[in-house]
């Protein structure tokens, strides 16, 4: 689909959740906190259907002004902007937090690529050196792929199911000491996908 696609989809879908129109201001805002414009669909989307709302659960998180419960820790994608760059190791630092799964679990937009390069953030599944990763896939392709699906679990269907056998490390060490360095080798993503649940999906499709 092109982005121009994919926004008529999503306008087109828009639900009553979908919340009003971000001002011109509230937009300018947050790309200035995070230091990067955001992705030309995302800022779009904001401007033109609703300051959150849509997308997966209908649960991307707005610019300020987002009047809507969807996250924990953030209340728009401003604020997580700003504590990601001033945080002090700094590897959020350009990216925002796009939508909250629950759990801590959450998808990051990376503004540093004008395609809005696409990351997870997952710090159950062994410690929080490994909690961010990237997921190949770019912020519209993301979405694309998002339309008319549901979500049970976080990013796709039988994510959990994946997490508990890749989860096979530990940061803990024999001792019980909890600063010994994490062995665990975190899986590689393809697609939005971990590698192996991305080949067989496409096979079967074959």
């Amino acid at each position: 689909m092109t982005e121009g696609e994919i926004f008529e989809a999503i306008r087109s879908g828009a639900g009553p959740d979908v919340l009003p129109m971000a001002s011109a201001e509230a937009v300018a805002e947050a790309e200035a906190a995070i230091g990067y414009p955001l992705p030309s669909l995302l800022r779009r989307l904001y401007l033109e259907v609703g300051n959150g709302g849509f997308g997966p659960r209908g649960g991307i998180i707005g610019v300020r002004g987002h009047d809507f419960w969807s996250s924990d820790i953030f209340a728009d994608i401003t604020e997580s902007a700003e504590a990601f760059r001033t945080a002090s190791h700094g590897r959020r630092a350009g990216m925002i937090q796009l939508l909250d799964w629950g759990c801590a679990i959450a998808s990051l937009v990376d503004c540093r690529d004008p395609e809005g390069a696409m990351w997870g953030w997952d710090p159950n599944a062994c410690c929080l050196d490994h909690a961010l990763f990237p997921q190949d896939i770019t912020f519209a392709s993301w979405l694309a792929e998002s339309i008319g699906r549901d979500f049970p679990e976080p990013f796709y269907d039988g994510y959990f199911e994946n997490s508990s056998q890749d989860n096979t490390g530990s940061a803990v060490s024999p001792s019980g000491e909890e600063d010994e360095p994490c062995m665990w080798v975190p899986p590689v993503w393809v697609k939005g996908r971990k590698a192996g649940t991305w080949e067989r999906r496409h096979q079967s499709d074959g």
